[in-house]
């Protein structure tokens, strides 16, 4: 049951780094500077091992490494999003040139 919990929250948390991470970028890339989701995605894993470490404690390690890999993949999929690209953008970079 501890392996099972700690793969979800493992999930969970590396899932919502990850997203806040991209969300962050997003808004920074757009010209709106907002510093909440690099603070909180920073946050991130440090809750989400202590509340392992709560419940879990023998399942620490997968708890990060399944974290790790939740903000690899999310991480990917933004890139292969990126590169597939609007058809109509075409031809342009990523700085719009």
């Amino acid at each position: 049951m501890q392996t099972v919990l700690a793969i979800v929250l493992g999930l969970t948390f590396g899932a919502a780094e990850s997203s806040l991470l991209i969300f962050g970028v997003r808004r920074l890339s757009g010209g709106r500077l907002t510093v909440w989701p690099f603070i909180v995605q920073f946050l991130c894993p440090l809750a989400g091992l202590l509340l392992c470490a709560f419940v879990a404690r023998e399942r620490l390690a997968l708890c990060a490494v399944v974290m790790v890999v939740a903000l690899l993949f999310g991480a990917v999929w933004e890139v292969l999003r990126l590169q597939r690209g609007n058809p109509k953008e075409k031809g342009r970079d990523s700085i719009g040139n």
